[in-house]
């Protein structure tokens, strides 16, 4: 949190345009002869400093001096100027000019009852070199006070071109929104407080948040997108897809239904919706009837989404997260395809068989001998039970060798931190566990999609990469929309 005391900090480049004594610059631009440099001549001025008060005059920082103590909170102010004093010596170097300021701020200002310091910092840099003057600033802003310090207003006036792009690089990075930027027009006593800052920040912000937005994480593009200033119904979209990655439908719903008021976001907040409705609507009949009866209907806008999260946690390289999301994935697979292909109802909440499934199985003696003989209890609906009743049926073979491949990392699963033991998950772990059985170019994630896709699974599966899409969009027309 910021000092209530703290001061107010002025940062200020010094150029050969910043001192006037008697009113004329002291800047040659073509030095020659033996006329006295910038350099030399400001050093024989600082020697007598005492007796130039009234003679000095300084054209750039009086100004802005005089409009900071005016702002509220400006009760000490502290002005830092950065002036170059480089090795070998330059002709044009400020150092001594920015001394002979200070003398000459800290008497004018503290006579009139002004509480000010004045700090001048060097930089052993060229200034006309930005690699330079980026790493001289970005030094000696890193040895000041932290930004929680006070509120820091950045001078952009003086100094060379190299030496105000470095210095408003590292204000920002280092002040952040305490930083504000100054400019003093020509001929103008009064200076300008310039929007770039939140411009700046505003861009970096929509920068990030694209970046984000590429990898599928919503939650991050949304806080981003809500700092940028971008429309609220544009970062509650994603904000809406965050809560869907994480089956939290109310919530994405509460979310979503902020978009349907801007006339740009309905549309693609409808369609969202929609699924939204069709998977809770398929969570209710789950809860409702399975178990009961089979709803294999039911199970599969569910499975799209798994199927989706899966494709997103993978591209992601959230290993773990994608090992956890397989494991419920490949269970519900086999019941859906139990229920679908035989009409047996395996859902179950507690794992437990239900009276429903009970009396479908009592009514084929040949399924009981068959289990009997593998020792598989059928009062459990367990994966071996349901891999069983598979097992005679041809249309479903491919599905089933894929099923019993990704077996392989459910049962990883149960040895790594997100099941029952420690250890770390490896992109490569995976893949060479998968691989040992499925082949040796084989994908985990391009064997689901194909069974997704060959057993019609829903179109939106692909529901995150369309909204990406879609708000990538939105976010070009409204910075085009900006400018």
């Amino acid at each position: 949190m910021r000092d209530a005391n703290a001061p107010l900090t002025l940062l200020a480049c010094v150029g050969n345009s910043d001192l006037t004594v008697d009113g004329a610059f002291l800047v040659t631009r073509e030095h020659r002869g033996s006329a006295p440099s910038f350099r030399e001549r400001t050093r024989e001025l600082l020697a007598s400093a005492a007796d130039l008060s009234e003679r000095l005059d300084a054209p750039l920082l009086r100004p802005l001096l005089t409009w900071a103590r005016g702002r509220p909170g400006a009760q000490l102010l502290r002005v830092v100027l950065l002036a170059t004093d480089q090795d070998p010596p330059h002709q044009q170097d400020t150092v001594f000019a920015a001394q002979l300021l200070a003398h000459w701020l800290t008497e004018r200002f503290t006579s009139t009852g002004d509480r000010i310091e004045v700090i001048v910092r060097t930089l052993r840099a060229n200034p006309a070199d930005y690699d330079q003057m980026y790493r001289a600033i970005g030094q000696v802003l890193r040895q000041l006070a932290p930004a929680t310090a006070g509120p820091v207003l950045v001078s952009l006036t003086a100094g060379t071109p190299a030496m105000t792009f470095a210095l408003t690089v590292h204000a920002l990075d280092r002040f952040g929104s305490e930083c504000s930027f100054v400019y003093l027009p020509r001929n103008s006593e009064r200076p300008q407080e310039l929007r770039l800052r939140r411009l700046l920040q505003r861009a970096a912000s929509l920068a990030d948040a694209r970046r984000e937005l590429e990898r599928g994480e919503f939650g991050r593009a949304a806080l981003l997108l809500q700092q940028a200033g971008v429309p609220r119904s544009i970062w509650r979209l994603a904000e809406a897809a965050d809560h869907r990655v994480a089956y939290h439908f109310e919530e994405a719903q509460s979310s979503a239904r902020q978009a349907l008021r801007d006339p740009r976001t309905r549309p693609l907040a409808q369609e969202f919706l929609r699924e939204l409705d069709e998977l809770t609507t398929a969570q209710r009949i789950l809860q409702e009837k399975g178990g009961n009866e089979p709803v294999p209907r039911a199970c599969e806008p569910l499975l799209a989404e798994m199927v989706a999260n899966l494709r997103l946690v993978w591209q992601q390289e959230r290993e773990a997260d994608f090992l956890a999301r397989l494991y419920r994935f490949h269970e519900m697979m086999l019941r859906w395809l139990v229920e679908e292909q035989l009409g047996a109802p395996v859902h179950t909440a507690t794992g437990e068989a239900t009276p429903a499934f009970r009396n479908w199985w009592r009514s084929r003696p040949e399924l009981q001998r068959q289990a009997a003989a593998r020792n598989l209890n059928p009062e459990r609906i367990t994966r071996p039970l349901l891999a069983f009743l598979l097992a005679s049926i041809p249309a479903v073979r491919r599905d089933r060798e894929i099923l019993a491949q990704l077996n392989r990392l459910t049962q990883f699963r149960s040895q790594t931190f997100v099941g029952h033991g420690f250890l770390g998950v490896r992109r490569d772990d995976i893949l060479a566990l998968y691989r040992e059985r499925a082949g040796p170019n084989a994908d985990p994630m391009q064997d689901i999609e194909h069974l997704a896709r060959r057993l019609q699974l829903g179109s939106q599966a692909d529901w995150p990469e369309r909204l990406r899409d879609a708000l990538l969009q939105l976010l070009d027309q409204w910075e085009t929309e900006q400018h």
